[in-house]
């Protein structure tokens, strides 16, 4: 994943504050906080661990990390800089304190280049959830103990990653066959439950966590959550992931596990994504919904 925020963070920009209760950077941009931490505050060469999503003024979630190993990690400088190297984010960082929430949010102009798909927005907003703050020593365990416990899914997860391509090429082979029963929605998308899951229907604005099993129709595997160990998360229905997923998802419980049969204009349309999805193609995805919110 493209840590897009970082490109962000080095922008000059004008903070404006979301709430009447203004709070300021020592840089001169305003913040809001949604919550107060009660936590400690960082001192210069600890580090804050944070969650951040990134959305546009129309909702849409340009990037979310918000745990796990995709959490964003800042140290705290000996020296705060100054001038057009000061770094508003860091400098909240500094000085909140964790189990704090902020939101900031950054007019489009005051951005310099930004990227294509900014085009059309006047802001972007930011919100920022303080998990931790560690010291050196707290650091450098906290990543060794997150690293055993993604290298401990990958190791769990190699005989299933080998029967699911096995198991997917058939299901493709069954779909393109018509041998395969399938769901359709208004969209276009068709989908195939190998799993009934509990409870309701996934709704929009609930926030997932899914291991997927990505190919092409012609099989070819283009990416996979279980061979990396890290579950995809993401809030249903913000354009955090393709159209097609989020719709499948939609279509499912908790515990769920299925097919879903993307058409290209509900995954990555006309250009694809180059190099590794072609244009126009169609897309196969075999889910598991680990975790609703």
């Amino acid at each position: 994943m493209k840590l897009r925020f970082i490109l962000f963070l080095a922008l000059a920009g004008i903070f404006i504050s979301c709430k009447n209760d203004k709070n300021r950077t020592p840089s001169g941009y305003d913040y809001s906080v949604i919550s107060e931490g009660s936590g400690e505050t960082a001192k210069p060469n600890e580090y804050v661990i944070f969650g951040i999503s990134i959305k546009g003024d129309n909702g849409k979630v340009i990037q979310e990390m918000t745990e796990g190993m995709q959490l964003p990690t800042i140290q705290v400088p000996a020296e705060m800089p100054k001038g057009k190297d000061a770094n508003p984010i860091i400098e909240l960082l500094s000085t909140a304190k964790a189990g704090g929430k902020y939101k900031l949010i950054m007019p489009i102009d005051s951005i310099p280049n930004p990227p294509a798909d900014l085009n059309g927005m006047k802001h972007v907003e930011y919100e920022i959830d303080v998990k931790y703050v560690k010291n050196e020593e707290q650091y450098r365990t906290y990543m060794d103990e997150q690293n055993a416990a993604q290298e401990a899914k990958i190791a769990a997860n190699a005989d299933k990653v080998n029967a699911l391509q096995e198991q997917v090429a058939k299901a493709v082979a069954d779909f393109k066959g018509g041998k395969l029963d399938t769901k359709s929605t208004a969209s276009g998308l068709k989908y195939h439950i190998v799993k009934e899951g509990t409870g309701e229907n996934i709704k929009e604005g609930q926030k997932v966590k899914v291991n997927y099993y990505g190919v092409l129709m012609d099989g070819t595997r283009f990416d996979d959550s279980f061979s990396r160990g890290m579950e995809l998360p993401y809030t249903v229905g913000m354009g955090g992931v393709i159209k097609g997923l989020e719709e499948g998802t939609t279509q499912l419980k908790k515990g769920s596990a299925a097919y879903l049969f993307i058409p290209y204009n509900l995954a990555y349309g006309d250009a694809g994504s180059p190099p590794v999805i072609p244009a126009r193609a169609d897309l196969v995805f075999y889910v598991e919904i680990i975790d609703v919110n």
